[in-house]
């Protein structure tokens, strides 16, 4: 990380119509980021075979919900936009499972 830099914007200079995709955009990267930390801390190698991007229909059935529901909840941590694309991280989603079940 010493050569690359996170530049982050004042929040002052966010418009308001920005602020909610920007808040979900960094939410995903706090659950990408700890799902590596968490299978680094369990001994298993986060970087091979990286994150699996899953389809609404993939992410609905692991997560046992409807497609509707997912399309209705997009501020949810895993969810990842790729232009107009809408995909969900399976690690994110992994975490979120963990962290709703206490464990």
């Amino acid at each position: 990380m010493d050569k690359e830099k996170i530049i982050l914007p004042d929040p002052e200079d966010i418009a308001p119509e920005e602020i909610a995709p920007m808040m979900a955009h960094l939410a995903a990267m706090q659950t990408l980021l700890a799902t590596r930390l968490i299978e680094r801390v369990e001994g298993r190698d986060a970087g091979a075979g990286g994150d699996h991007l899953l389809d609404i229909a993939q992410a609905a059935e692991k997560l046992k919900t409807s497609k509707d529901w997912l399309y209705r909840n997009k501020h949810l941590p895993f969810v990842v936009r790729m232009g107009r694309q809408v995909r969900f991280s399976e690690r994110g989603i992994d975490l979120y499972i963990r962290q709703r079940a206490g464990r």
